[in-house]
């Protein structure tokens, strides 16, 4: 049963414990905050020093924060008989659900770590937010931020952490952190009353998935102007 609705507080940085919730993998466990921020998580095991911190120190403890921009209130639950945690936040403009877990990319117990979140939008238009700021051994350890690969890591010795991201802005690389702004609008989906992944048909084109109003409207020109691209 999700919780009711109702605008998370921080006090001088901090929410209160209540205000969390745990995901795992067996492993090690990390505490996702109603306002949808990770402030503890200790990799690569649960009894290492943590990556992200803000639970105990707000300001160099670390975390990876993912918010509606506009005023919210948060409401959450567990998908039954699993540790998977869903948030849902509501504006004024729209409703978003984030889904947490700790999952096992490959059989059996291997040596990484993986932190999924998937964002989906339910209804109108909600613009998010999300900066990803590790920070190693409790924070006393300098973190380095750069791209391997094209990917965004963070890193210090031996440990390190990549930030892949799909379909979730465009992230930018600042001395201490990685971040970016997202926004899709579902306005179509639910004026037809669809739920779950909708595919329109455009032209003689079908879209599949809950595409960005963006693409929608170029493919909507296009199809109008009788081009693959106009």
């Amino acid at each position: 049963m999700a919780s009711k609705p109702r605008r998370p507080e921080r006090r001088a940085g901090y929410l209160p414990i209540q205000d969390y919730a745990a995901i795992g993998d067996g492993r090690t466990i990390a505490l996702v905050g109603l306002d949808g921020a990770i402030d503890w998580l200790c990799l690569p095991n649960m009894d290492s020093p943590s990556a992200c911190g803000a639970l105990l120190d707000a300001e160099k403890g670390g975390s990876f924060q993912l918010e509606p921009v506009d005023p919210y209130e948060a409401s959450r639950r567990y998908l039954e008989r699993t540790n998977v945690l869903e948030t849902t936040f509501e504006t004024a403009g729209g409703v978003a659900r984030v889904t947490d877990a700790m999952t096992l990319p490959h059989p059996g117990l291997a040596p990484g770590r993986e932190l999924v979140r998937r964002i989906e939008g339910l209804s109108g238009r909600v613009q998010l937010r999300w900066c990803v700021k590790p920070r190693f051994g409790y924070g006393g350890r300098d973190t380095q931020l750069g791209l391997r690969a094209g990917v965004p890591i963070a890193s210090a010795g031996q440990d390190a952490i990549s930030v892949s991201s799909w379909d979730a802005g465009d992230p930018t690389i600042g001395d201490d952190e990685i971040k970016a702004t997202l926004e899709e609008s579902y306005k179509i989906a639910e004026a037809l009353g669809m739920n779950g992944t909708p595919s329109y048909v455009v032209g003689s084109d079908v879209v599949v998935g809950a595409v960005g109003l963006k693409t929608l409207k170029e493919k909507v020109n296009n199809a109008r102007c009788g081009k693959a691209t106009c």
